[in-house]
């Protein structure tokens, strides 16, 4: 195993996303938004690191492919009202990232996170009903509130994570 210059560019590449998704996971439990702008800056990064990470011109394809079906579906989610809409962006600007070759395994861990999630906020909500909500943090106040949404952004950030292996683009040391 050589280490050239498409294994540092992957290795930085995975420390861009994956600092990019903590983010997006921490700012959605502090304020249930994911703006805008950390959405295009998580796809670009990727145009930005597919070719030096060793992405040929089919693979940079396939990951583009994935990425506009999975927000076309995360959309439609969000219109229906299952979603939120920076979540929908989220996880299409995440699948640009995984590709084809990791998807099953993001949707899995996503669902996974998402439970652990849910029964989480569920519990935490029951026990802030009972003895009362927080005073500070304020984020914390707002998130154990009966009636919050669920920061799916924190599932979407874990999922991602953890399907990162299955990438074409993953370091292999």
């Amino acid at each position: 195993m050589t280490l050239g210059p498409d294994t540092f560019a992957a290795v930085a590449g995975l420390f861009a996303f994956s600092s990019a998704m903590i983010w997006a996971g921490i700012g959605d439990v502090r304020t249930f938004l994911i703006t805008n702008k950390l959405n295009m800056l998580i796809a670009a990064g990727f145009l930005v690191f597919a070719l030096p990470m060793g992405l040929g011109w089919n693979d940079l394809a396939a990951h583009i492919g994935i990425g506009l079906l999975t927000t076309i579906i995360a959309l439609a989610m969000f219109l229906v009202g299952v979603y939120g809409g920076g979540d929908a962006k989220l996880t299409g600007a995440a699948a640009l990232w995984l590709g084809p070759t990791a998807m099953m395994p993001f949707i899995l861990y996503t669902a996974i996170a998402g439970g652990v999630l849910v029964v989480t906020l569920i519990i935490g909500r029951q026990l802030a009903r009972h003895f009362g909500l927080p005073k500070k943090p304020r984020w914390a106040r707002r998130l154990l509130r009966k009636s919050s949404a669920v920061p799916y952004g924190v599932a979407l950030g874990v999922g991602a994570i953890l399907a990162t292996p299955y990438t074409l683009w993953f370091p292999n040391f």
